[in-house]
């Protein structure tokens, strides 16, 4: 007998295409700004106990996108999405209203990590945020031998793992958060949202739609910090993902997830140089650097000094 209603199977596979069909409109974007070469190289600002850490475990690590020190790195780009919304069709402004709920349960759909460089070596406010407020380090590495280390760690492709230049355009955000509205909004039709016994489903679908959203947001940052010119490596696990490969560290009343991306036994010789901050000592910070460089590391790296006039 024929039924007008999507039994579970129909609507698993509803999901499934708009999984796939979120996942292809970020790697149209990303394609566009990954088929361009990447720096000679990028920076990671970090205190001298980061250095020391970097160069003798040879782990970067990168933190789970919800616990930066950071919040608004997610909820801007999340607040273009909103604003998408509320310029559609009266039902999507309503969903609108309700989305920050399923923010919160994005966790429940994927899980993202991050680790973001500088292709600046030498700016003032990575300085002050990111590197002691002047007094630590800039770490230069090699971009191709880093990127080229994590494809084949993370073992995956977009959009499981990906490394680019930050974007810094609020439009072509919004232009990506339309077309994953209008793939949702063509899905959308074939749930009844009537059926008590799908509200579970219909509440997946937002979810997965508040995922998509976030996804996307990773690849921009307001125009206002478009002077750090980040360089991010992005790595996307699935809620189900086993969590052997994820390691907790402590903040105050806070827990935060990181995995660890070895560059050091799969790029020999990656890191190229290190810049002492603007308000060190440099005599004594380049002599700490060097003395780590010699006790942990195999490469040859050129250490030089900030030419910024800082004025803690």
């Amino acid at each position: 007998m024929h039924t007008s209603e999507p039994n579970p199977t129909d609507l698993h596979g509803v999901l499934d295409r708009f999984e796939v069909e979120s996942n292809q409109i970020v790697e149209s974007f990303l394609s566009d700004i990954t088929s361009q070469a990447p720096p000679s190289i990028i920076y990671h600002y970090t205190n001298d106990s980061g250095l020391k850490g970097i160069l003798e475990t040879g782990i970067i690590w990168l933190s789970d996108v919800f616990k930066l020190n950071d919040p608004s790195e997610l909820s801007y780009g999340f607040s273009i999405f909103l604003e998408c919304l509320r310029n559609r069709a009266p039902e999507l402004h309503r969903i609108a209203v309700t989305m920050q709920v399923f923010l919160d349960r994005i966790q429940d759909s994927a899980q993202y990590f991050i680790c973001s460089f500088s292709e600046d070596g030498d700016d003032l406010g990575q300085w002050r945020a990111y590197a002691d407020n002047g007094c630590g380090y800039a770490l230069g590495f090699d971009a191709k031998a880093l990127e080229t280390a994590f494809a084949a760690q993370m073992c995956g492709q977009v959009p499981n793992s990906a490394t680019f230049p930050v974007t810094y355009n609020d439009a072509k955000l919004a232009n990506v958060h339309n077309k994953i509205i209008d793939s949702f909004q063509s899905l959308r039709s074939r749930i009844k949202q009537s059926e008590t016994t799908l509200q579970e489903d219909v509440i997946k679908f937002l979810v997965l739609l508040a995922a998509h959203a976030a996804h996307a947001s990773l690849y921009f940052k307001h125009q206002g910090y478009s002077n750090e010119r980040e360089y991010r490596f992005l790595r996307v696990f699935e809620a189900n993902h086993p969590l052997a490969e994820m390691k907790l560290r402590f903040r105050p009343y806070s827990a935060i997830k990181y995995i660890e991306f070895d560059w050091k036994n799969a790029t020999q010789g990656a890191l190229k140089e290190i810049v002492v901050g603007p308000a060190a000592e440099f005599s004594k910070a380049s002599r700490f650097a060097r003395e780590c460089a010699r006790m942990f590391y195999a490469g040859t790296i050129s250490i030089s000094r900030s030419n910024i006039p800082f004025r803690p």
